[in-house]
């Protein structure tokens, strides 16, 4: 059991410590390496342009974009000689939030512009020296005087370190890593980490056993009260009582009486008597029923059989008509509907011709059938003939029908019945007389009441936390 308790704690505390830790370092890492790769193509942008050309402005803005600001010290393109600051600050999360990495790189410009901004030159590019530098975080820590190592990116050459509060000493240089040593540093978190602060307190208590009051601080001496019952003298009275059953032959002669410390034996007092324990008599019934859903009803306890009658609606037989003139074979119109005979009519066709030259056919034809002009007209402007005649056309006739509509809904009524019922079941009920007596009684229980003061205590424990700033100077 004390094996897997500890194989619980050490999975908890690798959980909540150890995990994070590791998740943080490693992000820290990656985003270190990245910060220098992308510092490092700056600089060597900015020696090989000789200055902040317009490449290096386009290379600055899409960094911008990836969280990483870039400024100079000086714009555009410089002269040989002349020095430009760089400075970086690269935000991205972490484990704890946002973090932010910053840096300067000074460089020399050793290569001699063309064109507008500089003279042209024979001479070869110098060697760019490069000053940077990278600032960092201590852990908090409850120690003022300890030692930290740190990464430090692209160290080659370290000029220095410098602390923003104590004293920094160098302990050791292996690579890219550096061992400090701070100390002197003041005071950045204070943070309680156990005890409290109890202020003066007074209360009143009531119904303690003892008079002498010491609990959670409070104390103090207590007055006696009756917290509850009596002092009774003896007594005696008669008692009648009853005893109830189904059967008349559980009653004995005489019966023993304890209640509230009163004791004796009471006697038997007259017969048994008779009473409802439970049921109930109904008398039958009958009653008049509209609206049932059936004939046969059965509800209630009431039966019998119902007539039918029509509640709502009505019945429309069906109906035939005669069409002529229809247009097509299948008619369906108000409800009526049927399939029509075919035969040929005689229709007036009418149409009309405007020409200015005066020329329209002597006949329009519809179909095979040709329409001779009745009339014209002259307007001045045209003429207009109109032509008219019978003709024959295709139309349809028959009987059609409209089918008969029911929507009687009908319902049942008529008189039911009850019968009588009877669930009744009865109890006798005896009587028992006679004097009982109580000896004397004292059921005083006694309780303590009062104030009680606790007085004022702080068990407050405290922790300082440390911290330093530090900034890396090398090459």
């Amino acid at each position: 059991m004390s094996n897997l308790k500890g194989a619980i704690l050490a999975t908890a505390l690798f959980a909540a410590v150890v995990f994070p830790f590791l998740l943080m370092m490693s992000i820290d890492a990656f985003h270190q390496h990245a910060f220098l790769k992308m510092t490092e193509e700056v600089t060597e942008l900015v020696k090989e342009e000789g200055g902040v050309s317009e490449h290096v402005s386009k290379v600055a803005e899409r960094l911008k974009k990836k969280d990483l600001t870039v400024t100079f010290s000086k714009p555009g393109l410089v002269k040989f000689g002349e020095d430009i600051v760089i400075g970086y600050e690269y935000n991205y999360q972490n484990v704890r939030g946002k973090k932010t990495l910053d840096g300067q790189d000074k460089i020399v410009i050793m290569k001699r512009s063309t064109g507008k901004n500089g003279g042209n030159s024979n001479e070869p590019n110098l060697p760019t020296e490069i000053a940077k530098s990278y600032s960092t975080k201590t852990p908090e820590s409850l120690q003022p005087d300890k030692e930290y190592t740190f990464m430090v990116p692209g160290l080659k050459n370290l000029l220095g370190v410098s602390v923003d509060m104590g004293k920094v000493e160098v302990v050791r240089v292996e690579g890219e890593k550096v061992t400090v040593k701070v100390s002197g540093g003041k005071v950045v978190k204070t943070v309680q980490t156990g005890g409290t602060n109890t202020l003066a307190d007074e209360k009143y208590v009531t119904g303690e056993d003892t008079a002498a009051y010491n609990q959670n601080g409070y104390t103090g001496t207590l007055e006696r009260y009756l917290y509850s019952g009596k002092l009774m003298p003896a007594d005696s009275k008669v008692i009648t009582t009853t005893k109830t059953s189904l059967f008349t032959s559980v009653f004995s002669g005489s019966i023993d009486y304890g209640s509230d410390g009163y004791h004796g034996t009471l006697l038997k007092n007259g017969d048994p008597v008779k009473t409802i324990f439970s049921g109930e008599y109904t008398p039958s019934d009958t009653k008049w029923i509209e609206g049932a859903t059936a004939e046969d009803y059965n509800k209630n306890g009431y039966t019998g059989k119902l007539e039918r009658y029509v509640v709502s609606g009505v019945y429309i037989p069906d109906e035939s008509r005669y069409i002529e003139g229809n247009n097509s074979p299948y008619y369906n119109q108000d409800g009526y509907t049927g399939y029509l005979q075919e035969y040929t009519a005689k229709e007036w066709y009418s149409a009309e011709c405007s020409s200015h030259s005066g020329f329209c056919p002597q006949y329009v034809y519809y179909g095979s059938q040709a329409i001779p002009i009745t009339h014209s007209a002259n307007n001045g402007q045209y003429v207009t003939y109109y032509y008219g005649g019978l003709i024959d056309v295709i139309k349809f006739k028959g009987t059609v029908t409209k089918p008969g509509i029911d929507t009687r809904v009908y319902a049942y009524k008529g008189t039911v019945t009850k019968p009588a019922t009877d669930t009744r079941i009865y109890e006798y009920v005896q009587d028992y007389t006679g004097t009982v007596t109580r000896p004397e009684m004292d059921t005083r229980i006694y309780k303590y009441r009062g104030t009680v003061k606790r007085p004022a205590s702080d068990s407050r424990i405290y922790e300082d936390y440390y911290q330093y700033n530090l900034n890396f100077q090398y090459r």
